[in-house]
């Protein structure tokens, strides 16, 4: 927190703000730099340049998480550059007090009573409360788990979703938005609004009559001053009510004081508590879909760990425990393999309080900082250190979370809240098995995920990079593709001409997906989406180490950096030496997300292996699985060069893995079906059983929803018209084409950023034409043949590649090339853009 407001101070007296900036150690920014000064200098003025050309477009932004000296700083920058995107208004919160008054009321008995709403575990996560709590006369815990604030409480009242309930609510400018529910409450909780109506005198819902319904009512007539039922249906439908917003407000923009402090150091670290990729502060600890989701960063699953950047693990001395390098650039393996992966275990000291957790190297990590994930080590029953003692009687957590990481909370004191320095890390000999994805599914060595930099890089344009987009890696050298065989379908089974012409007969639907890398963030919601459409299960820590997991898209990620220096794309030598970069460009690489998922190549490896054909090619292009047809062999998931095959090693969905070798037990295990599985699966997919090989479908049960949705709707039309059905002929292409874009897949709907695209390649408006083209070979086939004349194809985005093109699979999915767009001035520009270029 220090740096950032140091960077933020420099930063603002560059732009002429009055602030007093004092000396620091620059050297943390340009590890390695004997010029850390002058490179500093730079990259503050050069910003300072770009937010004054911007003038009022400019904003600087303060995470929540923040000091309040920095959020000042932001404050005093945009009232500077006059940013015409700040605005203030007036909320409500103004009137609410603060957690450590909450206590400070608890401990001088002001206040007796307390009532619990929060979805957070006080208890669990406050310094202080817990013992704050017990000296008040009744507490009421309102939630949907009963977590150690619960269990600490007089009462708990089981808490409806919000998916369940009827509540209202305000966006941050304002704007009142109404929330109603999807269904009624599966275990008969209770709404938030309907705890609060009887509370304050009223009574519980009668019948379908609903007290939180009629207090959303109330609030609704009471803001536009209409109460009838137009006006209802109208702020249902819209889901807000136009017009609505609150009051204007000013904010004075004050000049923080910044106190020069002592620099971070390997004696003296800087601990940062952050909010955890899957269980965010804890509350998700029993979600085992976000527990087996790969952390986007580190890659580890079902814990925390403590994150270091590679210099500070080597200052540690704990480098060579976690990576032992065989070579220079080789890794002998990465804090083991497998089932056999351990991490070791140190002693964090921080606030006059110790913590024992397992220590990971996260590349690109700033160094003498600890980055801490909270939420975990809730309940244990291994004897862990670092984690409550699971007390039978009180549960706070389920299997899932049970045995799960280690609680940093109690490190985070009142007045340290997000940050805290002075923290030491000794060491012991003690390991800890973890459970990462890293070296899970590779196919390292060659240009998968590729980028371009808009300026000039080793030599080439940008221009020249987008031409050479799809000739990076292997690719670049590698001769044109050719097939052993002719793509048409068989004489013998193909009885149209269409089918004759090319094995995808279907002229209506050809399917295909591209992945934006520019805009993917690596954030995992493709994942969690897809396991919870598919009906994926989990298979639990001890399965995931042994690279069992069951993901039909996994979140690859990538680290580059340059070692050498580059001029005129050649490599600078000196004395017949190459010259090496600084350090700080070594120790700052580029991270490249990628999913991956079965990319439903046309000319499917895996297709040809299969003994008692149960993957099989589709009229519509999709490499289609009978799960009922698979006997287990493995040969389509032996030759994959995509990986993207998964198998059913034990009956996951009939036998909890999460009970400690039940998996291993056979029929003598805990066999499980039903308790409300039936409401968590989707019904339109099949659920596999053991010994059974699965992979993506492009979600298939949606396309065919999509479809016979479009057969029904012409038959609606057709009724309309009066006419026979067999006085009516169909056009297929009109009357039976879904819809553009129309049909989307699990992970697009879920995808924060819009960064995949799906769609009909042979509907030239999909979006997904325009992304990658429809110049495959059997689409041109099918569209000729349709407009009976030669078809140029579609061209798509010249960023569009094809993942492993030289082995000439033809793959459905493509992808789209990331562009870096660094300032030309700035000192790491030059190292910008060219992560993936190199890649052989």
């Amino acid at each position: 927190p220090s740096r950032v407001a140091l960077v933020g101070a420099a930063l603002a007296k560059a732009l002429g703000v009055a602030v007093n900036v004092p000396d620091f150690d620059k050297t943390a920014f340009f590890p390695g730099a004997e010029n850390a000064n002058e490179l500093f200098d730079q990259w503050v003025k050069e910003c300072a340049a770009d937010l004054k050309a911007a003038g009022s477009k400019a904003l600087a932004l303060a995470g929540t998480r923040q000091s309040k000296e920095v959020k000042q700083l932001a404050a005093a920058i945009n009232a500077k550059l006059g940013s015409a995107a700040v605005k203030s208004v007036k909320t409500d919160l103004g009137q609410y007090a603060t957690l450590a008054d909450l206590i400070a009321k608890l401990d001088s008995e002001a206040v007796t009573n307390v009532i619990l709403l929060t979805p957070a575990d006080p208890v669990y996560d406050a310094d202080g409360f817990a013992e704050a709590l017990e000296k008040a006369e009744t507490t009421i815990h309102w939630g949907t788990r009963t977590n150690a604030t619960a269990w600490a409480c007089d009462w708990h009242v089981p808490a409806a979703h919000y998916l369940e309930s009827w509540a209202d609510t305000r966006t941050e400018s304002g704007i009142y938005s109404l929330l109603q529910p999807m269904i009624l409450p599966l275990y008969g909780g209770i709404a938030e609004l309907e705890l609060l109506h009887v509370l304050t005198g009223g009574d519980f819902a009668v019948g379908e009559l609903s007290p939180a319904m009629g207090a959303v009512k109330d609030t609704l007539q009471a803001l536009t001053g209409k109460a009838d039922d137009k006006a209802w249906k109208e702020a249902l439908q819209t889901g807000f009510v136009a017009g609505t917003s609150y009051e204007a407000g000013s904010t004075k923009a004050e000049v923080p004081t910044i106190a020069a402090s002592d620099a971070p150091s390997p004696e003296k670290l800087e601990i940062v508590f952050s909010t955890d990729a899957s269980v965010y502060d804890g509350r998700y600890i029993d979600n085992a879909w976000l527990q087996e989701a790969p952390d986007p960063v580190t890659k580890l699953t079902w814990d925390n760990a403590a994150q270091v950047s590679p210099q500070t693990a080597k200052d540690l001395k704990l480098y060579d425990k976690i990576i032992k390098l065989e070579t220079t650039t080789a890794e002998e393996n990465h804090i083991g393999e497998g089932e056999n992966a351990r991490a070791p275990m140190v002693k964090l000291t921080v606030n006059d309080t110790e913590l024992m957790v397992p220590m990971i190297i996260a590349f690109g990590h700033a160094d003498n900082a600890v980055t801490l994930p909270l939420g975990y080590g809730q309940t244990s029953d291994d004897g862990r250190p670092g984690a409550a003692e699971l007390d039978k009687s009180k549960p706070v957590t389920g299997y899932v979370g049970l045995n799960t990481g280690f609680n940093a909370y109690p490190l985070r004191k009142k007045d340290t809240p997000y940050f805290a320095a002075g923290a030491k890390v000794s060491l012991t000999n003690k390991l800890y098995k973890v459970a990462s994805t890293q070296e899970h599914h590779s196919m390292y060595g060659r240009a998968l995920a590729r980028e371009v930099s808009t300026n000039e890089v080793k030599g080439l344009s940008f221009e020249k990079q987008m031409e050479k987009v799809k000739k990076q890696g292997m690719d670049s050298h590698a001769p044109p593709n050719i097939s052993l065989y002719k793509p048409e379908g068989s004489s013998t089974w193909s009885k149209t001409e269409l089918a004759k012409k090319t094995h995808l007969a279907d002229e209506v639907h050809q399917w295909g997906m591209a992945i934006d890398l520019n805009t993917c963030t690596g954030c995992n919601s493709c994942l969690v989406a897809c396991q919870a459409e598919n009906n994926i299960p989990v298979v639990g820590k001890d399965q995931v180490a042994m690279g069992r997991e069951m993901h039909w898209i996994r979140m690859d990620r990538y680290f580059a950096s340059q070692q050498y220096l580059y001029e005129d794309g050649h490599k600078v030598k000196n004395d017949g030496k190459k010259v090496e970069n600084p350090a700080w460009v070594s120790q700052n690489p580029e991270s490249v997300p990628q999913p991956v998922g079965c990319v439903q190549c046309e000319m499917a490896p895996c297709e040809t292996v299969c003994p008692v054909n149960a993957t099989v090619h589709t009229e519509e292009g999709l490499n289609s699985m009978a799960y009922n047809r698979c006997i287990g062999t493995r040969y389509c998931a032996n030759n994959c060069p995509y990986k993207a095959r998964r198998f059913n090693f034990f009956d996951y969905n009939k036998r909890n893995p999460l009970i400690k070798g039940n998996l291993y037990k056979g029929p003598f295990g805990e066999k499980k079906v039903g308790d409300a599985t039936h409401n968590q699966r989707n019904p339109n997919v099949t659920v596999r059983m053991r010994g059974v090989m699965e992979k993506c479908t492009y979600c298939v049960q949606r396309l065919e929803s999509a479809k016979i949705k479009q057969k029904q709707q012409h038959k609606v039309n057709v009724h309309k018209s009066g006419l026979k059905s067999t006085e009516v002929k169909v056009d297929r292409t009109k009357d039976l084409r879904v819809k553009t874009d129309s049909v989307k897949t699990a992970c697009q709907d879920a995808c924060p950023t819009d960064a995949i695209s799906f769609g009909n390649l042979l509907d030239e408006k999909s979006k997904v034409v325009r992304a990658k083209g429809n110049d495959l070979e059997s689409v041109k086939a099918i569209k000729e043949f349709v407009n009976k004349k030669p078809y140029e194809p579609v061209k798509g985005s010249p960023r569009n590649y094809d993942l492993l093109q030289y082995i000439n699979t033809r793959p459905r999915t493509s992808y789209l090339a990331r562009v870096k767009n660094p300032n030309k001035a700035m000192p790491d520009a030059k190292f910008l853009g060219q992560a993936t270029i190199n890649i052989h």
